[in-house]
């Protein structure tokens, strides 16, 4: 594992989560579809501060299972680090459900929704994907990830130098095709010019477009321009 040294962070609260060794409530049969087994949780990362949630609060979310025309509505919490679905169950405790039967889920915070999909190509990373701009051909994802580094434990000068281990975000975006191909592209435009190769008049466009291109939104912007080019 790549270790990199951090400003200081602050460690969270321990979350812990209630483990079901039962049957799943019948509130929660649909949800988790008959038949299906429990997955026991991830143990959590000793020593390591921080969460590996993408939200700590349990948040509403529809869950559309493979196989379903219809999602289903259930509290969950999001582990990026292990890909672990945790959905709440009417007792107060959670239960895990398998990525693989899962077809995409939708997060509905307050903030506004938030849909995940799976990268589903050859060779792409194992996981849910944040769909940031759902364009009709060119779809622009965003892989959460966290990976476990290295943050000073303290600013006293006083206190001999010691570090401590935390979570530090590390998402990756990829570009989805007409075909479904993905190419990973970061917020640069030499990075998108890149990716739109296939399609000369975006790529030509995105020549012509005015403006920076260094952040998260404005490529999310960007695409969203560019999708109308794509046949």
């Amino acid at each position: 594992m790549r270790y990199r040294l951090l400003l200081p962070l602050l460690a969270g609260p321990a979350l812990g989560f209630g483990q079901s060794t039962g049957t799943v409530g019948n509130n929660y049969t649909d949800v988790l579809d008959k038949g299906n087994s429990i997955v026991a949780f991830s143990p959590p990362d000793a020593g390591v501060q921080g969460s590996p949630l993408l939200l700590r609060a349990w948040t509403p979310a529809a869950v559309l299972l493979r196989g379903n025309t219809a999602p289903k509505l259930a509290p969950v919490k999001y582990d990026v680090v292990h890909q672990q679905l945790r959905v709440r169950r009417a007792q107060g405790d959670s239960v895990v459900v398998p990525l693989g039967q899962v077809q995409e889920f939708t997060l509905t915070p307050a903030a506004g929704p938030r849909r995940f999909v799976p990268l589903g190509a050859p060779g792409a990373p194992t996981g849910f994907a944040e769909v940031l701009s759902p364009g009709p051909h060119l779809q622009l994802l965003k892989l959460w990830d966290k990976t476990v580094e290295q943050a000073p434990a303290s600013n006293s000068s006083y206190a001999a130098p010691t570090t401590t281990s935390a979570y530090a975000d590390r998402p990756k975006y990829y570009l989805r095709g007409p075909s479904g191909q993905l190419t990973e592209v970061r917020p640069k435009r030499a990075s998108l010019q890149a990716a739109l190769a296939a399609y000369p008049t975006a790529q030509q466009a995105l020549k012509a477009r005015k403006g920076s291109l260094s952040t998260e939104a404005e490529l999310r912007d960007a695409l969203a321009a560019l999708d109308a080019l794509v046949p």
